[in-house]
């Protein structure tokens, strides 16, 4: 994450080495970009990205989290909103950032991410034991299902389906079948919670 001396930075400043750290690394994977290209694409010292970032993959961080930040949405409350099928609510929420990425400045940037740089990087998986019981909520056809265990396997399944859909969909597989494939995942996984 950057430093304090990089958020005592102006607006306008963060932003100009914000778009020179999203044109490195919407063209370059990780492990090829360049600290000389990001501080001459922003104008500033090598020195001067150090006192910013510890290093290149700090830098990368950072980046990630400004566009997630932008684009990506809380899919907890997507859940919370939904009545009837938790499960369409991980639909709503993969479609929602797909149309998001996909037509955003950001898509080379995030696929580029799925494709090498989350491997790079070496990120955990979100851990769905360290969510309260009130945000494991598993509706299926109105009823809620309450084995913390199911809904929890169920919640790893259902978000390494819908990375699989995102990643399918930027590295240009053909978008509608790949969301018609997803939801079939969905109702399979749906049919054999109801007992």
């Amino acid at each position: 994450m950057p430093t304090q001396t990089f958020e005592n930075l102006n607006e306008e400043k963060k932003k100009q080495i914000f778009n020179a750290l999203l044109n490195e690394f919407s063209a370059y994977k990780l492990s090829e970009s360049q600290v000389a290209r990001i501080i001459k694409n922003c104008g500033i010292a090598r020195g001067s990205f150090y006192k910013y970032f510890n290093n290149i993959n700090d830098s990368y961080i950072y980046a990630l989290d400004t566009v997630l930040h932008e684009v990506h949405f809380d899919v907890f409350e997507q859940i919370k909103k939904e009545n009837d099928n938790t499960l369409n609510a991980f639909y709503e929420a993969t479609l929602k950032f797909i149309n998001e990425i996909d037509n955003s400045k950001y898509r080379n940037f995030y696929k580029l991410y799925i494709e090498y740089n989350q491997y790079d990087l070496k990120q955990s998986n979100y851990d769905y034991h360290k969510l309260s019981k009130d945000n494991l909520i598993l509706l299926v056809d109105g009823q809620n299902l309450s084995d913390t265990s199911k809904i929890i396997a169920i919640y790893k399944f259902v978000t390494m389906a819908s990375h699989a859909t995102i990643k399918d969909i930027l590295m240009d597989a053909d978008k509608e079948q790949t969301l018609s494939d997803f939801k079939i995942y969905l109702q399979v996984i749906k049919n054999g919670l109801i007992d």
